[in-house]
């Protein structure tokens, strides 16, 4: 699948998009982006318990919010791309 960062997202993972095999969902994706990028990424996909998506996030899914699909349990699969765009820019 193919991740797209946006604005802080970018610098967090040292570039603009990347290709990523094996998360069945958002959330695994999340947690292996989190593992792959280390902080700040981890920081600002989670919130402060780490127990949850941060509120500061906006998730497209092949274009379409993750409210429109299934939350952070939306599958993914191998053709998807997802596109990390942060709500407020870190600062």
């Amino acid at each position: 699948m193919k991740i797209r960062y946006f604005a802080h997202f970018s610098d967090d993972a040292g570039c603009t998009e990347e290709s990523i095999s094996g998360p069945a969902t958002v959330m695994e994706l999340l947690h292996l982006l989190a593992d792959r990028h280390q902080e700040p990424m981890r920081s600002h996909l989670f919130s402060q318990d780490g127990q949850h998506a941060s509120d500061d996030l906006f998730l497209l899914v092949n274009g379409r919010h993750l409210r429109q699909l299934n939350g952070l349990a939306t599958p993914l699969n191998e053709e998807d791309t997802i596109a990390i765009i942060p709500v407020t820019e870190a600062g």
